[in-house]
């Protein structure tokens, strides 16, 4: 998420974010060694809240001087321009990373890691996070994109979200009003909202029968998934009545690599950096992915990874 976009002098707007209590703020700082691609260029500001508060200040101080503001979480989906992100960038994880459990509901800040949350819940004896435990998000970034595995997805269990809007105001959200279906949230449409903590609702099990289907999920990632690869997760949207990997396979686009990234060997729906490349490398991956099924089967691919700073057009075109 992006928005803003008068002149920005970093130096100038890092003396007024250091007076926000909670923010840390460095200048110039690659991306790449945030981002789970490994890609991506210099921010002209990095920001990390370590309370809502500090977020929600930092948000209503962009609106008022229309400056960039783009909100990464734990930048697990995105792919970097490698000519960076202009304005400020914030990212949520670790600093903003506290749960708390009030009975058979954990109150999780956004930028927890899904796997902590699922790790917490098992010690609990709380059941129903199972499938996010080898999910790399945050849990703010998986209520915004409905994120799921194993046929369970946050549209099951979140409750209540509480969120800054467009103009800096903290506001909720309750059950129906996610809006929830496949990969989609009422925050698709909400390009301005920050998510601030989520709360979900679990069920009371033994913690042994959790910490079973846990190691069998595991398992079963470890057999099928580029875990030791660096990623974005799913790279393409399943299509309406077809699986993406299986396309990709059938296209021949398995174990496809150009440059130094290319189409994972051991799952044809990760794309991946094999080691130094550009964020125009791996987008160049999708492009020649979209292009190969799409002449075969006529089937235009949806990226499941979003973009973040400065492109020409879409690097995903093709």
């Amino acid at each position: 998420m992006t928005e803003g976009g008068n002149h920005f002098d970093a130096e100038a707007v890092a003396r007024r974010l250091w007076q926000i209590d909670g923010l840390t703020v460095s200048q110039g700082e690659l991306l790449r060694s945030w981002t789970h691609f490994r890609a991506g260029g210099p921010a002209d500001l990095l920001v990390q809240p370590a309370t809502g508060e500090s977020l929600a200040e930092l948000k209503k101080l962009c609106v008022r001087e229309n400056w960039p503001l783009t909100v990464l979480g734990r930048a697990t989906n995105v792919l970097v321009s490698d000519l960076g992100i202009r304005g400020i960038t914030a990212i949520l994880s670790p600093s903003l990373g506290g749960i708390r459990c009030e009975g058979e509901a954990l109150i999780c800040q956004a930028g927890v890691p899904l796997y902590e949350i699922a790790a917490m819940a098992a010690r609990l004896g709380l059941s129903g996070f199972e499938f996010a435990c080898g999910i790399p998000g945050s849990a703010g970034g998986a209520v915004i994109m409905n994120a799921g595995a194993f046929e369970g997805s946050m549209s099951d269990l979140v409750a209540r979200t509480a969120y800054i809007d467009a103009l800096g105001e903290i506001r909720e959200l309750f059950g129906d009003e996610h809006d929830f279906s496949y990969r989609h949230s009422y925050f698709a449409n909400e390009p301005g909202a920050v998510i601030l903590e989520i709360e979900i609702r679990l069920n009371r099990v033994p913690a042994t029968e959790i910490y079973g289907r846990m190691a069998d999920f595991a398992r079963r990632r470890y057999l099928t998934q580029p875990l030791d690869s660096f990623s974005a997760g799913s790279a393409f949207r399943r299509p309406e009545g077809y699986f993406a990997g299986k396309l990709i396979s059938d296209a021949g686009m398995k174990g496809y690599t150009r440059g130094r990234a290319g189409v994972s060997a051991k799952h044809a729906g990760f794309i991946v950096n094999h080691g130094g490349a550009t964020a125009q490398e791996i987008a160049r991956i999708f492009s020649d992915v979209r292009r190969a099924v799409f002449d075969m089967e006529g089937v235009l691919l949806q990226p499941e990874v979003r973009l973040a700073g400065e492109w020409e057009g879409d690097p995903f075109a093709i």
